[in-house]
Order: C-alpha cells, then structure tokens, then sequence
C-alpha cells in the first residue's frame, strides 16, 4: 500500500472538486437566506415580546397582577431577573422574578393587587444560555392616562450592537483557549505528518548521526512544548469559566467557591454541563501526556500521541457550542462550519506554531557546509505546504460563509464594532497569508531546487542555500507574529455581538419594536418603530456623520418620515422628527400614521442646509389587529387549557371570551396579540 504523504495530487481534480465544495457551500448558505420568511434574529437573549406588550396602555384601576417578557434566545433563569419601577424610582414587583414553567425563552414577575395609575419602566438582565452573554434592557407600559415612561431611548440603545460583553477578561480568556486548541492539534500534525514523512524522504541523503540526533531534541522539545500548551490550555479554561461565572453571579471566583449554592446552579447550567466535559478531556489530554512522558524513543509512532487528534476535535465541538453559532436561528449550518473553520485554523496556524518552536533548533543539530539542512527544510517546506493549502482554502470557505450569514449587509462592515474586527481579521488573514505564500511558493521550491544539485557550489551547501534558509527562519516567525494577532483579533470577535439585520422585518401584530440600522448618504442611522402595530407608535431614529460624531440640525434642516400604503391609495403621510432633549443625534415623533394593517413603505428622509437630501426608504408589514367577536383566525386554544388563567393580569379575561378569539375586548393588555404568538409561551 502506498503511504499517503507519498501520493501525489493532480492539480486539475483538486480544483474540480474545490469548484464542487464551494458551490454546495453557497448554496447552503444562500438557501435558508432567501426561503426565510422573516429575517434573522439578533444575537443574545434579547427582548422579543411581553405581556403587558411594551408600550402598552392599561385602563385605569386595571393594573396588571404579572409582567411577563420572552427573549430571542433560551436564557439561564437562575442568572436573570425582571424588575419593575414607577416612575418615582420606585421599585414596585414583589422581587419573585422567575422562569415560567415549561419555557425556557420567559421570565415572569408578581406585581402587587391594586397597583395605582401611572406608567411603570420593566428592567430586564438576563444570560444567555446558547453563548453566555448577557444583556441589560427595558421597556414601559401606563396604566390610565398619563404619559409613557422615557423607554424607546433605552429600547433603542438595547437593540442596538453593543460591546458590554468586550473586555481584557473576556478577550484573553478566549484567545488563550483558541490558542491553546491551535497549538494542541498542530503538535501532532506536525509530527505525523509534515516531519515524519518529510525525514522518510531524504534520510538516504542526510548523514545518519546527525539527524539522529535532530530527532532526539525534537522529542525532548516536543514533550516540553506539549506540556507549555497543556499548562496554557489548562489556564483559558480557569480563566474561562472564571469569566462566565462572574457574568452569571457578578461573584468573583474565590467568592464563588464560598457560594455552594451559586456554584451548584452554574455547574448545572448548559455552560457549567459543557465546562466539565471540557475538564474531562483535558484531564485525558494529561493522561495523553504522561503516557507519552515515559516513552524515550518512536514516542511520536505512539497510540498516546495520535489519541490526542480526536480529543483536540472533541474539545473544539465544545468550544463552538458556546459560540455565537450554537445561539443562531440557523445553528445547524453555522455549527458545522464553525467547527470546520476552527479545525482549518488549527491545521494550519497550529502545525505553523509547531515548525516555529521545534524546526530552528532540529536544524542545528545538523553539520552545516554538507547541505542536510538545505534538504531537511526543503523536504519539510513541501510537506507543509501540502497540508497549508487545503487547510487555508477551507478555512476561508467557512469564514466568507459564517460572514455571510452573520453579516446583514456590507455596510455593517463599517458600522458595527463586530464588522470593523472582521474587517481586521481578513486583514491579519491576507496578511499571514502573503507571507505564507512566499515561504510555500518563493522560498520552497527554490530550496527544493538547490537541493537536487550535487555541485557544492551552486547546490544545497552553497552560500544562496544558507541566506534562503535564514530567511525563511525570519519569516516564518513574523508569520508566527502575526498569527498571534489573529488569534487576538478571534478573541476580539467572539466577544462582540454580531450587528442586527438592518432589514428587519417583523409580521404580526405586537410584535415588540421593529430595528433598521444602515447607512444613507454620508449618515449611519438606526431606526426603530415602538411597537410596531397598527395605532399610536413611536419612530425613533440615531444619526451620526461620516466620523462618528452624532448628527447636530441647524435652524433650517429638518428631518421627515414619509409613510404610505402600498395596498390602497390613502396619500402620504408626513411627519416630522424632533431633536430629543440630552440625546444629542437622536430625533423622535409620535403619531398614528400607520392606521391599518397591510404593506407599509416608510421613507426616512434627512434635509440639510448644504447638502443633498439623503434618504431610506423601509418595507414593512403590519398584520390588522384581532377583530372583536370573529371567529378563531388563529390556533384553537382549547389546546392550552391553562392559557386563560395563566393571563390574568387584573381583568376578567374569561374562558369563553379567549376561546373565541376575542383578546381585545377583554383584555387590553394583549390586545392584538395573535394566538398562536401567546401560546408560544406555554409550548
């Protein structure tokens, strides 16, 4: 049988068979893209809806005995909490927050029985429990008549890509953890396939004494560098789940281990199930080690070390499962490609790690002016190369097609923090790249050329052999260098939230507030209707110019919203933004110019003394509320028995009434709300 690393590739089928895989991956990708009916949710457990629904407006003496509020993701109860304040500052709920049963996206809250007029401010703090991120909103309601408590500001700057999550804990944690897994699959690559086979090939030619004794160092360093990146991976897992826990209970480590019974509900958490079966893989990883240990010689030929491979792909499964991948909508695709980009990037950046540390020092324990080293490294380029290049073209595969899906348009390139680090990693990626490429593609083949010339002049012992060698040394490490920075820049990264759809559409009525974010003209805007129902909303709009700075009106510019129905003509209905008070960039109105459900087109427009009018123009649809007295135009509640009691909120909602599918005349508090939107909440 003919070892792999001696078969040699045909250049035109892997390229067919590269042609095949790309396209399969787009059309993967682009599919769920252009079949879905609404657009991807934002990353973290943020607000989704609530009963009261934000905004809402409650008859007076008709308080709500309950605040309940559904997130985007499933989220971690015993680490999240709602809390309601009036508007004196004064908290009101009777500090139970709590998970409904049964569901793992709600918290609920007891508020007490005759609570006053007035309008009430619901704060919420919540955990994911797909990524572990945590998020800080709110929202209001009244009760009788009064003004809406000041929320839309806050609901805006919550919806909003945010980078609370961004800090030095966080960003070395993970880039300690993505180092340590690098490393840890790029020793035995290293070894199995780019030195074995590349000393097979030319140990005829190199004197035996000599490279004997490059391959004794090489396991003496080798076990020595195993034991540095078990130590570092060892350290990002503490440091790790030190973070995550602090998030979680704001307790610091030593704290928590005081903290039984805090300790015994993050150990039970999907983050605490996931840390230990990371704890259990690297305590084999040790055991790896210590086999290995007392192995003096061929211990790279050993079951210990090639064990190790699926225990490196078993701790990158559960290292993506705590990515922003495992909390998307389309989780099936991004897991895998997630994990595929993370063993790519092992392959490549760890294997390149491993030739920097081992290959230097081997190399001298060769005879110079005999040309060994010259056909050492050339042997030792080539397999490299080999295993460099698919791994690279995988790895920008899933790269391009996690961005693709995570990305809501270019623009969020320029600004969102997340697009701007992408942007810095595809930059730190070309770069690594370009110098990869002149080690593999200059520096190789010209060893490679020298070597096979027996005059010692011009050949592998010549003075042009030395300077190649020395300067693919030099290379090499800055290649080291800067994939160090990448691996900072993924910390980064896998910190931030990836930027909110700036197409959002939301169908249905009381759906919770509608976000656009985008650019026009020379202006970043982010939009937002509240609630985005037919009747009384809110339209809220950030502006910021070219350099970031928020966007400053004279006298004579104006800001306009320009409202129309597509599906009748009912004329265009203007309406005017103005500045907010202490929120410099922020313009806001209220009006009822969305009277009726079906298709909306809204046009944003920016007037200035100066300069162009620039505009966007949004498509929304609006589904009419629930008609009082029709019949069922949803899901028969008699599906959900406990529906009815479970959405007493201080108005006789009777069984009948909800059976009918008349939400809006007995109970203001969810008027409009679809059914099947209610049920969801008790699935």
């Amino acid at each position: 049988m003919i070892p792999p690393w001696r078969v040699q590739p045909q250049p035109g089928r892997l390229l067919f068979w590269w042609g095949v895989l790309c396209a399969l991956s787009l059309g993967l990708a682009l599919a769920p893209r252009s079949a879905q009916a609404a657009p991807l949710r934002p990353l973290h457990a943020q607000y989704d809806h609530s009963i009261p629904a934000a905004n809402a407006r409650l008859p007076s003496g008709q308080a709500p005995r309950r605040v309940t509020v559904w997130f985007t993701e499933r989220i971690e109860a015993a680490f999240s909490e709602l809390q309601v304040w009036n508007q004196r500052r004064q908290r009101v709920d009777l500090r139970n927050s709590r998970a409904v049963p049964g569901d793992p996206y709600a918290l609920v809250v007891d508020l007490p029985p005759h609570l006053p007029d007035g309008a009430y401010t619901v704060l919420f703090h919540n955990v994911s429990a797909e990524d572990g991120h945590e998020v800080t909103g709110s929202f209001g309601f009244v009760v009788g008549a009064g003004p809406l408590p000041s929320n839309t500001d806050a609901l805006l700057s919550q919806f909003a890509p945010t980078s609370a999550n961004l800090n030095a804990w966080s960003v070395s944690a993970r880039w300690l953890n993505i180092l340590g897994l690098c490393a840890l699959a790029g020793l035995p690559l290293f070894l199995l396939y780019v030195w074995r086979p590349g000393v097979a090939r030319i140990r005829q030619q190199v004197g035996g004494p000599e490279l004997a004794a490059a391959e004794r160092l090489l396991q003496r360093l080798s076990k020595a560098y195993l034991l540095a990146i078990l130590l570092a991976l060892s350290l990002g897992w503490l440091a790790f789940w030190g973070y995550q826990s602090w998030i979680f209970s704001g307790l610091t480590p030593w704290q928590l281990l005081s903290s039984q019974n805090m300790l015994g509900e993050i150990v039970r958490s999907r983050f605490g199930i996931i840390w230990l079966a990371r704890l259990a893989l690297l305590l084999l990883a040790w055991c790896c080690w210590g086999l290995v240990l007392r192995r003096r010689h061929g211990w790279w030929q050993s079951w210990p070390l090639k064990g190790l491979l699926p225990l490196i792909g078993l701790l990158m499964l559960a290292e993506v499962l705590n990515s922003h991948a495992a909390a998307s909508r389309q989780a099936l695709l991004l897991l895998p490609l997630d994990l595929l980009h993370l063993l790519a990037s092992a392959a490549w950046i760890g294997t390149l790690l491993a030739l920097i540390v081992l290959l230097p020092p081997a190399l001298s324990k060769l005879r110079p002016g005999t040309g060994d080293r010259t056909r050492l490294l050339a042997s030792l380029i080539r397999r490299f190369t080999r295993l460099a290049v698919p791994s690279v073209l995988l790895l920008a595969l899933a790269g391009g097609l996690e961005a693709l899906l995570l990305l809501p348009s270019l623009a969020s390139l320029i600004s969102s923090d997340y697009g701007r680090a992408l942007l810095g990693k595809t930059l730190a990626f070309a770069l690594l790249l370009l110098l990869g490429a002149i080690n593999g593609f200059l520096i190789g083949p010209r060893l490679r050329q020298l070597a096979r010339q027996p005059d010692r002049e011009r050949g592998a012992a010549s003075f042009t052999a030395g300077r190649l060698q020395r300067l693919f040394v030099r290379a090499v490490r800055g290649e080291g260098v800067v994939a160090l920075l990448l691996l900072v820049i993924v910390g980064v990264l896998t910190s931030l939230s990836p930027p909110v759809s700036s197409a959002s559409v939301t169908t249905g009525a009381s759906q919770g507030p509608l976000l656009y974010q985008g650019r026009m003209g020379d202006l970043s805007y982010s939009f937002i209707i509240n609630p985005g129902q037919v009747g009384t909303n809110t339209f809220a709009v950030d502006l910021h110019d070219s350099t970031g700075r928020p966007l400053s009106l004279g006298p004579n510019d104006s800001i306009l919203l320009r409202c129309t129905m597509t599906d009748m003509v009912m004329g265009i209905q203007e309406i005017t933004l103005s500045p907010v008070a202490g929120q410099p960039g922020r313009y806001r109105a209220i009006a009822s110019s969305i009277s009726m459900g079906g298709h909306w087109r809204l046009t944003l427009i920016v007037r200035r003394l100066g300069f162009d009018d620039v505009s966007a123009t949004f498509n929304l649809t609006i589904a009419a509320p629930a008609a009082s007295g029709s019949a069922p135009a949803y899901e028969d509640l008699s599906r959900w028995p406990g529906l009815a009691s479970t959405l007493e909120d201080g108005v006789a909602c009777s069984a009948a009434a909800l059976e009918a599918g008349d939400l809006g005349c007995c109970c203001p508090a969810v008027r409009g709300w679809p059914v099947e939107r209610l049920a969801r909440g008790w699935r």
